[in-house]
């Protein structure tokens, strides 16, 4: 017989059904504004499931909308390059991937 988790005052017990779903409880659903549809970062962490909301964006809008602050951000400071400008937004990216934070 598998053993089963008591649930704890604060946390709320969810369980997982056929193809791996669960249903997040409403009162979480409403604190983080969550929507039918929304994507989910799921990340093992300290022996447990994270999720983490989190937006899709299309690759090609998202580089037109970098090329045009990157312009913007060069045309009020023409000391650097672009390519001074996009190694330092890469940078960026890759530093806010690592840590997780948006």
């Amino acid at each position: 017989m598998p053993l089963v988790q008591q649930k704890s005052e604060s946390a709320p017990l969810v369980k997982m059904i056929r193809h791996g779903q669960v249903t997040l409880p409403a009162r979480i659903r409403e604190v983080l504004q969550l929507a039918e549809g929304d994507y989910l970062e799921a990340v093992v962490q300290s022996g447990g499931v994270f999720l983490k909301p989190t937006v899709v964006m299309d690759r090609r809008y998202a580089t037109k909308e970098l090329y045009k602050l990157m312009d913007a951000v060069q045309s009020r400071n023409g000391a650097y390059s672009t390519a001074e400008v996009m190694r330092d937004v890469e940078g960026a990216i890759r530093a806010v991937r690592k840590s997780g934070d948006d």
